[in-house]
């Protein structure tokens, strides 16, 4: 009975911590759920903006959920605001992932972390932090044989490498990219393999080595053919007719731009449509076809006009400029050169007040931004502080409950040990006083009677009579009462004879008497 009792208080218990958990752990589990789907949304969205609002509209719920995916959360936030040129948030929120990465041990959730680091370094054109923090990526990843972290790793050497470019170490952004090409052949990721050959030829064509361009440009457009990217395509092409015209092939440069124009096309209107157009015009002004490179040129003005772009506007009127005076019309080169100037005045005053307007917006959303951490830093306090007094409630709790049982263990053990020592103590008294009565009762043994004047002599003071006749009385098994009783005097003068007695004997108690008076005898 006693066993199934039991039994069916574990059960209890374990029914009971089950329904206690279960709430926590579903709602977990949902928090888990909502946070992966946006984060998958995330990766979708082209709109930074619109990430950051979806991300930080779980900002309360993301708490609920694993370290891990806290991790990446904070790294995706952090990433959105670089996106959008918010340097400080971004670096507030990757501060918080590369707590959250160290905790979990994770290496490729802290090199994404330094990579995104670098990017930003490189939009605020700080390089030297921006090669810190790649170099702290390739500390972690190089030499490993992880999948995810030579991705990062073959991320960040196209981006160092693009540092390097920006410092003018032209040779250490060759080595750096080349390094870059072979690691995205090993993971076989064709969309960095394209972007590193792209990479390779603006190197290559700083370094005047064209032909080694043209090599990688072409190895490019077919990656990105395979690819189906036009715009990629666009920029290859474009990239190669730039090189033939450098080298004064202007058939050749013809082509390819026409071929960046004809993908351009499939863009729909925009720019890249405009300065192909342009493009090909400068190579038939180059080949002295005017007529050609008119009809190109003011396709572009038309296009650039209509929707309002207009540094290629501006272009464009300086090539017609230049056409026009090829052809023996000085007049109307002046009119385009005129356009030219107008434009380039509106633009000048656009561009200040764009940039005014730009100071203010920023201002402002800096102000906005030092808010939002303001009350993020005071959430985060608040919510520190009721957890430190909610673990100081539970120390205090737990701890005064160790130490009630701690003395209760202690009482009763105490108690335990008193009673034995009091039983033990009655038992070796009744033995004692046995002992004694049976050496004071044998008629064998009359010369062991007790004797005021030997016992006295034995003693440094000696006892006086009333003293020795309350130990005798004593020491036979009479209790105080007995004993005040019998010699006719009150408890008291009882207790206080025996004190006395006890004193001069050099003993504590009755049981030390008993063994004195026997040790005598």
């Amino acid at each position: 009975m006693s066993c199934k009792l039991k039994t069916f208080k574990t059960k209890s218990r374990l029914l009971f911590a089950l329904f206690l958990f279960a709430p926590l752990l579903i709602n977990s589990q949902t928090a888990n759920h909502q946070v992966e789907k946006v984060l998958d949304e995330f990766m979708t969205t082209e709109n930074p903006r619109e990430g950051i609002d979806n991300l930080l509209s779980l900002q309360e719920v993301v708490a609920q959920t694993k370290d891990s995916l806290q991790g990446h959360y904070y790294l995706n936030l952090g990433i959105a605001y670089g996106q959008i040129n918010h340097a400080d948030s971004s670096f507030f929120y990757l501060k918080k992932a590369e707590k959250l990465a160290k905790q979990t041990q994770s290496d490729f959730l802290l090199a994404m972390i330094y990579n995104t680091r670098g990017l930003v370094f490189m939009g605020k054109a700080d390089y030297e932090a921006s090669l810190e923090a790649y170099q702290k990526v390739m500390k972690l990843a190089e030499g490993k044989n992880d999948p995810q972290l030579n991705d990062v790793l073959s991320k960040t050497y196209g981006n160092l490498g693009g540092v390097y470019y920006q410092l003018g170490q032209i040779d250490k952004a060759l080595e750096t990219t080349k390094k870059c090409l072979a690691l995205s052949e090993t993971i076989k990721d064709t969309t960095d393999i394209a972007l590193n050959h792209l990479r390779l030829a603006m190197v290559y064509n700083d370094l005047d080595q064209l032909d080694e361009g043209i090599n990688h440009l072409n190895k490019a457009r077919t990656f990105f053919k395979n690819l189906n990217n036009p715009t990629m395509l666009v920029y290859a092409e474009s990239n190669l007719g730039k090189i033939f015209l450098k080298k004064q092939k202007l058939d050749s440069a013809f082509v390819h731009y026409q071929e960046a124009h004809n993908y351009s096309k499939t863009l729909g209107e925009q720019e890249e449509y405009i300065t192909t157009l342009l493009a090909m015009a400068n190579v038939r002004l180059e080949q002295s076809k005017y007529a050609e490179a008119e009809k190109f040129t003011q396709s572009a003005l038309y296009i650039a006009k209509k929707n309002g772009f207009s540094h290629s506007e501006q272009k464009a009127y300086d090539l017609l400029y230049k056409i026009a005076l090829k052809n023996g019309k000085p007049a109307e080169a002046l009119n385009y050169r005129n356009a030219f100037i107008k434009l380039a005045d509106s633009l000048s005053n656009v561009e200040i007040k764009a940039r005014v307007a730009d100071l203010e917006a920023q201002y402002e959303t800096a102000k906005k931004e030092k808010e939002i951490q303001k009350l993020t830093f005071e959430s985060e306090l608040n919510d520190a502080k009721l957890a430190k007094a909610k673990n100081e409630l539970i120390i205090i709790i737990v701890s005064s409950l160790i130490i009630i049982l701690v003395l209760l263990l202690y009482f009763i053990t105490k108690h335990k040990k008193v009673k034995a020592e009091r039983v033990a103590q009655t038992l070796q008294m009744e033995a004692l006083q046995k002992r004694f009565m049976e050496l004071h009762s044998s008629p064998s043994e009359l010369s062991v009677d007790l004797n005021m004047e030997e016992l006295n002599h034995k003693l440094q003071t000696p006892l006086t009579d009333r003293e020795f006749e309350t130990l005798k009385l004593c020491i036979a098994g009479k209790t105080n009462s007995n004993i005040a009783a019998q010699m006719h005097v009150t408890v008291s003068t009882v207790k206080f004879h025996l004190r006395n007695a006890y004193s001069k004997l050099g003993v504590n108690n009755r049981k030390e008497a008993f063994q004195f008076m026997l040790e005598s005898v």
